[in-house]
């Protein structure tokens, strides 16, 4: 392994132009704390989200130093010296080495041993250098800046190993409620609800910027289905919508994609059923994209749309949950047996690779089921999310 110590005695003489120039050993330490400092790692950078400058891994504490009595561990982020932002390994090494016996310092820190993401002030007293007689990984024993360039590689398909790439919690996509009348939602911050009929038929959500929409509309049907969908498309995105074939789905829907002239691309799933006052009945969910932002904007819009509840007269009666549904993708009462139109149309879902999960207090989050699943969580198996420094299991479904 490829590592630089910067307390290696370093000497270069070099002519250019007629000048030459030369970079100076680092003197012998005035005091000892025991500390070794090593390069910030992503995962270390990802543990420790408050942190505004670049940090120092400690990577090992002496046995019995000042550093060790004073509670300093490795692992812990160093985010300043006696108050001064810490930016790099070298220059924490480089504060440290200047300090002498008698001196007391404060560190602040971040505990990535234990995933806490708030800073800690700890002291410490510097001493006189040991004697040589002491076994120390150097000698005589330094303060040293180790710079690891090849870093090991993640274990294949190890749970754990997520952990420390990603840090010690995954961060899924919070959805925060919306609404208007009785039909609500869930979409990421910021986004409003752009339009809502009187008689909960309709809901269109959409984000502040860029071009993104979900639509939830049903009615009475006069006519070809596809014509009907494509004409509300035309109607919201004032243009003339361009699409492909459509495909039958699961439990009596229908779904297909479109593109239009002015960039935007996009899906529609539809269901048309018998109204017991006569007549058909169609109910329909679009997503909306820009063109350029679809492989990413398109799933995330979708699962905003099939998330929108309008409780409009004429939908069929619930359902109970058929085993093919994914729980990730349905709402908590379908998942105790009260299954509406939309969570069957939910089952789309699984083509987007996209789940719904909630917290104990009803907050609704966005996951990505294949890659989000911890085998070995602290409460068992399941999806997590970081609250407060620690990790609470999230339970599969929406909650509206």
């Amino acid at each position: 392994m490829a590592r630089l110590e910067i307390l290696l005695a370093m000497g270069v003489a070099a002519a250019v132009a007629g000048v030459a120039w030369y970079v100076a050993p680092p003197g012998k330490p005035h005091g000892y704390a025991g500390l070794e400092f090593s390069v910030m790692t992503p995962a270390a950078a990802a543990r420790a989200p408050l942190l505004t400058s670049r940090g120092a891994l400690i990577y090992d504490v002496a046995d019995a130093s000042p550093a060790d009595k004073a509670g300093l561990h490795a692992g812990e982020v160093v985010a300043a010296i006696d108050g001064a932002p810490v930016t790099s390994a070298p220059q924490a090494a480089g504060i440290v080495r200047a300090h002498r016996e008698g001196d007391r310092v404060v560190f602040t820190v971040f505990d990535e041993t234990t995933g806490d993401i708030h800073p800690k002030d700890v002291a410490v007293n510097f001493i006189a250098e040991p004697p040589l007689t002491r076994k120390h990984s150097v000698e005589p024993p330094r303060t040293l800046a180790k710079e690891f360039f090849n870093l090991p590689t993640m274990g294949a398909n190890a749970d754990w190993t997520r952990r420390i790439a990603r840090g010690p919690t995954i961060r899924p996509l919070a959805m925060p409620g919306l609404g208007a009348g009785r039909c609500n939602g869930f979409a990421p911050e910021d986004w409003f609800v752009a339009a809502h009929a009187a008689d909960d038929s309709m809901i269109h959500v959409m984000a502040p910027g860029g071009f993104e929409h979900a639509i939830y509309q049903s009615g009475k049907l006069e006519g070809d289905p596809q014509k009907y969908v494509l004409g509300l498309i035309a109607k919201d995105f004032e243009g003339e919508p361009t699409s492909t074939p459509a495909e039958p789905q699961p439990y009596g829907f229908t779904l297909f994609n479109f593109g239009m002239a002015r960039g935007a691309v996009g899906f529609a799933e539809y269901r048309v059923t018998h109204n017991a006052n006569g007549g058909n009945r169609i109910a329909v969910w679009i997503a909306a994209v820009a063109a350029a932002d679809a492989a990413w904007a398109e799933p995330q819009t979708g699962a905003v749309a099939f998330s929108l509840h309008c409780p409009a007269a004429g939908a069929p009666a619930p359902l109970p949950r058929d085993p093919a549904l994914a729980l990730t993708s349905v709402s908590t009462r379908c998942i105790q047996g009260a299954c509406s139109e939309g969570d069957f149309a939910a089952q789309y879902m699984k083509v987007l690779r996209l789940g719904y999960v909630h917290a104990p207090n009803g907050s609704n989050y966005l996951i990505k089921p294949k890659s989000d699943y911890w085998q070995n969580g602290a409460e068992g198996p399941g999806y997590y999310h970081q609250i407060g420094g620690a990790n609470e299991k999230l339970e599969p479904g929406r909650t509206n």
